[in-house]
């Protein structure tokens, strides 16, 4: 079983699957003396369970919030286990609800890939993820952010802000101050492969601007933890 990994005081990552075509990404978990607080729920229900089990192992206080770093489907289709609020941005909402109304099961996965051959491989990582899709169901976001959200949880500051992007429009980052541990999950990558050109590449510009802010740790949503220069130098060694 996947155990969680402590990045800081209160602050812990159920981490990625090292496995690309698996499309798990890491989930981040700020642990305070009353409740778990997830960034992301993860790609599955089975991926879910798996959290819950990793938090049970740590004798974590039950779920209470799922924020949504954005609407793409490897950071939201696990929600339905928690039983916790959401949060995400307007739009990741407005997304989520659009989806919602999907006749999710292998069957519409294939008509999918049918219409839209250039999905193939996030359908058939989608196809992966969910073993059975009788009971599915996409959590919207109970509670919406257009700018910044800041939540104060048992002295615990957690403050949520829209910077969206290339990758999805409705990103938000996670911040916490008091750990100086920042989540960015996909705000800075380029556009998802089906929309992806070329000539595309990481927003540099958004790297730089998140790595001016006095944090020790900064967290993707498919890669390892960054310190602070790791992070920036991202931007730094970009190809001229």
């Amino acid at each position: 079983m996947t155990s969680l990994v402590q990045l800081a005081n209160h602050v812990w990552l159920y981490p990625r699957d090292d496995d690309p075509n698996r499309v798990q990404p890491n989930v981040g978990v700020i642990i305070t003396g009353r409740q778990t607080v997830l960034v992301d729920a993860g790609n599955s229900p089975r991926v879910a369970r798996r959290i819950l089990l990793a938090l049970d192992e740590r004798r974590a206080p039950p779920v209470s919030t799922v924020i949504y770093t954005h609407s793409h489907w490897d950071h939201v289709f696990g929600a339905q286990v928690y039983g916790a609020a959401t949060i995400g941005h307007d739009l990741c909402r407005r997304q989520l609800v659009e989806l919602a109304g999907k006749p999710w099961s292998q069957a519409y996965l294939q008509e999918e890939l049918q219409r839209t051959p250039a999905r193939e491989a996030g359908l058939r990582a989608m196809s992966r993820a969910i073993e059975d899709w009788r009971g599915f169901r996409i959590i919207t976001p109970e509670i919406t952010l257009t700018r910044i959200l800041r939540l104060h949880l048992d002295g615990i500051t957690v403050e949520i802000e829209h910077v969206g992007g290339q990758h999805a429009p409705d990103s938000v980052i996670v911040r916490l101050p008091e750990a100086r541990v920042m989540f960015v999950s996909d705000c800075y990558y380029p556009p998802p492969p089906p929309q992806r050109r070329p000539s595309d590449t990481l927003d540099w510009d958004m790297i730089e601007r998140l790595a001016g802010e006095e944090m020790d740790l900064f967290v993707d949503g498919h890669g390892l933890p960054r310190t602070r220069d790791e992070f920036r130098r991202l931007a730094v060694e970009r190809e001229s």
